[in-house]
């Protein structure tokens, strides 16, 4: 069913205002703080957004674009290994960046289940390079899918709680991981 274009930039600037404040306080922010920010009652937020994973799901659908167009390019890449390790410093960066992306990859992506058609894409894709990658020769043999889940999910840790530098942070913790990486 068709939104009417009131409840269309209703829903979009909901969107807009959980987006920022997610970024910047994460996804703890209250609903009314974001109905508040989007300049809507509590009910026109309810109305777009029944849950708070409604919303969630909301706004990592507009990031989820993101990291799909980095696994896309990192398959195009020549080199297998500089494809995984651009992928992967890319990618924590992001999260870096963003306090919300963090938490959402991990949230919305990696551990929810409404994201289950792109998560399967993408970790088909990551799979495929970190094979090339093991195929080339650059990456050890037993570097598997779980193993860049457990960077992400650590680098989320790490953004959120990093206030000095989190883009120094992340791109140190990617370095650790790829040497672990690396072929021997």
């Amino acid at each position: 069913m068709e939104l009417r274009v009131d409840a269309r930039d209703n829903r979009e600037r909901i969107i807009d205002a959980a987006e920022a404040l997610f970024a910047t306080r994460g996804i703890a922010v209250p609903m009314s703080d974001v109905a508040r920010s989007a300049g809507v009652g509590a009910a026109t937020l309810s109305r777009r957004f029944p849950t708070k994973d409604a919303l969630v799901d909301a706004v990592f659908a507009r990031q989820l674009g993101w990291w799909l167009s980095a696994i896309q390019a990192a398959e195009q890449a020549e080199d297998g290994w500089q494809a995984l390790s651009t992928l992967l410093e890319e990618s924590c960066v992001q999260q870096a960046h963003d306090r919300a992306c963090a938490e959402l990859v991990v949230r919305a992506f990696l551990q929810g289940n409404t994201f289950e058609a792109e998560r399967n894409s993408a970790r088909t894709a990551v799979e495929r390079i970190i094979e090339r990658a093991q195929r080339e020769g650059a990456a050890s043999s037993d570097v598997r899918w779980d193993d860049v889940v457990l960077l992400i999910e650590a680098n989320a840790g790490a953004a959120s709680l990093t206030s000095s530098d989190p883009e120094a942070g992340a791109r140190r913790l990617v370095g650790h991981f790829l040497r672990s990486f690396a072929a021997r």
